[in-house]
């Protein structure tokens, strides 16, 4: 923004416009900053170096973060005037309540210096600065409050520290991540006040640190105010959802149910022979409870129709996972996409589908190209199943059991054959309580197989995987080490096999470390077999 002397000589600052001294970034562009500005009585306040703002220092470029894409950093200009970055990092003098005071103005990840060589609060406290303002757009996710009020503890020695975040959320079209607020204020490494999670408010030292949500009305609220954002985004009014009597789809409901009103949810099951009365039952529970309109479409007819026309182009009878497939693309493509767009035709207002898939299904490709990987905004991708029924028990808590207890009791089914039938034990192929945990392994914490094996011959898989009462993988999951070993190599196998499906899949509301998506940028690799020679 031209404010710097040492470069642009007597060019007077110029507030919020580039001078045109042909300055560009990496990219060839017109070269941009991140900043920060700052006012007082309506001008501009310099602080020695910038007039009335100040650049951004550390850039992000891991997980969803682009920042070093688009802007130029501090040291970076630094480095071009040869000066060291701490000589453009100065605090502001402001007047706050009668009395001038040092304070330093940062911007998100300039807190967030573990990883960085340059440390901006460091810097600012060296020159004097009792104040530091934060003013961030930070997302949402699982146990991130904890490692923010852990950085800020440390940041605030000897100083006041606002922390200011913003609330609402941002759909990149493969994600949708949610800025909690939740705006703290730090003094001399104690928190003193705490801003409200999800909404805006204004924070004072008189506000009282409060009572942080739980973890899991955290979530909750990241993934309601997700929801809302990308139906808003889209123009969504009304939604329908394709109701099975399972938890998934129960869930979805509910939290569609909190945002739009159960006046604009669509409920639909769609059996067929395939489908227990235990699980129809429980999905016309779940809609007379909530208050949603409910429609059954069977599906059988129309299924009949595909496998008769297919087995004669093919010369081969339909059976197995084609059959399943079949299935699952009646359902999404032709009943749920056909409805959504008659009720918006109807209603002249904007209606889509859900997609009601959870993060074991989506990271194992348990799902269905235009089947069940489709709709337009994916709620409950970022969690795991155990997960989903963590939510759904804290959703009864909290809005009188708006879930039939069945639904959290029933085998999870995608009752698509006869041998997936929860009535006579059949189910998904799963073992969530392992494969959450493994899973969580492989994604979040980004390990590789080879080092499960090393955890499991050591014989601290178990404490890796936070399995606790004495249970072991092999006699409480497998029976035997082999049986382990090919089960790993299976999951591992459908995990980076199945990335193909992601990249289609719809925006995922991001509540985790790591999510599919935009933040877990996946490519694929020659290989997907492992090596079990190293067990």
């Amino acid at each position: 923004w031209g404010s710097v002397r040492a470069v642009f000589g007597a060019h007077e600052p110029v507030l919020g416009r580039v001078p045109p001294l042909g300055l560009r970034g990496e990219d060839g562009r017109t070269r941009k900053y991140n900043a920060a500005f700052v006012a007082a009585d309506g001008a501009p306040v310099g602080n020695g170096v910038f007039s009335g703002f100040t650049p951004k220092s550390l850039l992000p470029k891991y997980r969803e973060f682009d920042d070093a894409r688009h802007f130029h950093a501090l040291p970076l200009l630094a480095a071009e005037i040869g000066a060291a970055p701490a000589d453009l990092v100065e605090p502001f003098e402001l007047l706050i309540d009668g009395v001038r005071r040092k304070v330093g103005v940062i911007l998100c990840e300039d807190m967030w210096d573990d990883d960085y060589a340059f440390r901006p609060v460091d810097v600012l406290k060296a020159k004097g600065a009792g104040v530091i303002v934060n003013l961030s757009a930070s997302p949402f996710g699982i146990g991130k409050q904890a490692k923010r009020d852990r950085i800020l503890a440390r940041q605030s020695r000897g100083c006041e520290f606002h922390y200011v975040n913003c609330t609402g959320a941002q759909d990149n079209g493969k994600n949708i991540f949610v800025f909690d607020g939740a705006s703290p204020v730090f003094v001399d490494g104690r928190k003193v006040a705490q801003g409200p999670s999800f909404r805006e408010a204004t924070v004072t030292l008189a506000s009282g640190a409060g009572d942080a949500l739980a973890e899991i009305a955290q979530i909750e609220g990241a993934i309601v105010e997700g929801l809302r954002a990308s139906l808003a985004r889209i123009g969504a009014t009304r939604v329908v959802i394709g109701i099975s009597g399972g938890i998934d789809s129960a869930l979805v409901a509910v939290l569609c149910t909190g945002v739009l009103g159960a006046e604009n949810v669509i409920g639909v099951n769609m059996p067929s022979r395939h489908n227990s009365a235990t699980t129809r039952g429980l999905a016309a529970e779940l809609a007379a409870r909530l208050g949603i309109t409910y429609l059954v479409a069977p599906i059988e007819e129309a299924v009949d129709v595909s496998r008769r026309q297919v087995a004669d182009l093919t010369g081969v009878p339909v059976a197995g996972l084609v059959d399943e497939n079949i299935q699952a693309r009646d359902r999404g493509s032709r009943v749920l996409a056909a409805l959504a767009a008659q009720f918006g035709a109807i209603g002249r207002t904007g209606v889509v589908f859900t997609n009601n898939g959870n993060k074991t299904e989506v990271a194992q490709g348990y799902c269905t190209l235009y089947g069940d990987v489709g709709g337009a905004v994916a709620p409950l991708a970022d969690l795991y199943k155990t997960q989903v029924y963590a939510l759904a028990r804290h959703v009864n808590a909290m809005r009188g059991d708006p879930i039939p207890e069945g639904i959290l009791a029933v085998k999870p089914s995608a009752e698509l054959s006869a041998a997936q039938n929860p009535e006579r034990g059949g189910g998904d192929p799963f073992q969530f309580e392992y494969h959450d945990r493994l899973l969580y392994q492989l994604i979040e914490l980004r390990r590789d197989p080879e080092e499960i094996l090393a955890d499991f011959a050591a014989g601290r898989l178990e404490e890796a995987l936070g399995l606790a009462g004495g249970r072991t993988v092999v006699g409480t999951f497998f029976p035997d080490a082999a049986a382990f070993v090919a089960d790993l190599e299976l999951v591992w196998r459908r995990f980076k096999g199945s990335f193909f499906k992601r990249v289609q899949a719809p925006p995922i509301v991001a509540v985790s470390k790591r999510a599919f998506g935009f933040d877990l940028r996946e490519a694929d690799r020659k290989s997907t077999r492992l090596n079990s020679s190293h067990a």
